[in-house]
């Protein structure tokens, strides 16, 4: 199912979250899948073998998507969704599609995910996605970890907005891609910072407008995969690659 919505993002300094979180209180309402007010999410990001998502997320193209197999659990388990999330400018357009564990594993190693083929079930964003990955030889490349606080409107607007801090990476392992190393992760640079998302279908709601302007804060391109990718550029797995 596609999903067409703008994003703006913002780094936000520690002193600025509370009162963020004060304004979003009158608008939107705390996250239903949240639990104690945040949740882990966590990406299987798969890339090409030269790394040119990472590239064109860094150099800030505008027209650029991303594979990513995600789950919302700090050690990967089920549900486990594929989404192509497709980036024109602000515009965002993002498709998913929900796997069995024995499909995620199947397709991080390259095979048809049977199990969804056997359902009987509509495929149509399942073959999309799979097509893009062939087409571009991606591979699963890097796990990024992040707790996120959100916040969605009730209005059916399509508002929402959310926190991510606590940014984590590391490199997949090929041999056991569904299972990154407790500690393997690595911290990518965001200095105390947390990524504010503003999301919404149409015109921004203009209370979001408002509050970025009152708080100051400045609209930038930031990818938390980028960051992830950048972080581990000394891996032996990607040394070379994401700064060829």
């Amino acid at each position: 199912m596609f999903s067409p919505r703008f994003e703006y993002k913002y780094r936000v300094e520690p002193t600025q979250l509370e009162r963020i979180r004060q304004i979003a209180s009158f608008y939107l309402d705390p996250d239903e899948h949240s639990v104690d007010g945040s949740y882990p999410v966590n990406s299987l990001y798969f890339d090409t073998p030269r790394f040119a998502d990472a590239h064109e997320m860094d150099e800030g193209v505008a027209l650029r998507s991303k594979v990513r197999l995600r789950c919302y659990y700090r050690t990967p388990k089920p549900p486990f969704f594929i989404e192509l999330k497709a980036r024109f400018g602000s515009t965002i357009i993002k498709s998913r599609a929900a796997l069995t564990p024995e499909d995620a594993e199947r397709l991080c190693c390259g095979m048809a995910p049977i199990d969804a083929y056997r359902a009987g079930k509509p495929t149509e964003t399942l073959d999309q996605i799979r097509e893009v990955i062939d087409s571009r030889e991606m591979q699963p490349r890097i796990w990024l970890n992040y707790q996120r606080r959100a916040f969605a409107s009730s209005w059916g607007d399509g508002a929402r907005m959310t926190f991510d801090n606590c940014v984590e990476a590391q490199v997949v392992d090929p041999s056991r891609p569904l299972s990154p190393d407790p500690s393997g992760w690595v911290f990518p640079d965001l200095d105390e910072r947390t990524v504010l998302e503003l999301k919404f279908l149409g015109s921004a709601p203009r209370w979001m407008k408002q509050a970025a302007e009152q708080l100051g804060l400045n609209r930038i391109s930031v990818s938390k995969y980028g960051l992830g990718a950048f972080s581990l550029d000394r891996s032996p797995v990607i040394s070379g690659l994401v700064e060829a």
